[in-house]
């Protein structure tokens, strides 16, 4: 279908989030069944803390929307319209208890683990600093 290692930063190309709720600003497409995504954690993130850390929901957030950038990735290489998602089951997330702050890059790979119609399921694991701070298992659901 695509090239491996095609990176895209354009972001808002690929899923329907906007600022200030958008969670990824790189994805790495490496295959059908695997990707990667990045995101640098600024001053305005709107899931920061008072302590001001990244809270877990935002975590989740980022890896559903490294979920979505590779569902509209494909969907675009394939010459189909991006649409909306939604998540429909989170499994086995595990927390590390150093959370992201403000300067730090979230460095998350995700498979593909299946794809039944417009549901897939996904496996994750989000570093930073090489260290993981989430695993999880994401079921998301999109419209057709």
């Amino acid at each position: 279908m695509s090239s491996p290692a095609c990176k895209v930063t354009d972001i808002p190309s690929l899923i329907p989030q906007r600022p200030p709720i958008l969670m990824v600003d790189g994805y790495l497409f490496e295959d059908e069944l695997h990707c990667k995504s990045e995101l640098t954690i600024a001053a305005d993130n709107m899931f920061l803390g008072e302590d001001g850390y990244v809270a877990e929901e935002g975590l989740l957030e980022h890896v559903a929307q490294t979920s979505a950038a590779h569902i509209g990735f494909l969907r675009k290489q394939a010459g189909e319209n991006v649409t909306l998602g939604y998540i429909g089951d989170i499994k086995k997330a595990v927390f590390d208890n150093r959370m992201p702050k403000v300067g730090d890059t979230l460095h998350t790979c995700l498979t593909v683990v299946s794809q039944v119609g417009g549901i897939t399921m996904v496996s994750a694991e989000t570093s930073v600093n090489e260290h993981v701070i989430l695993t999880c298992r994401m079921k998301l659901a999109s419209d057709n």
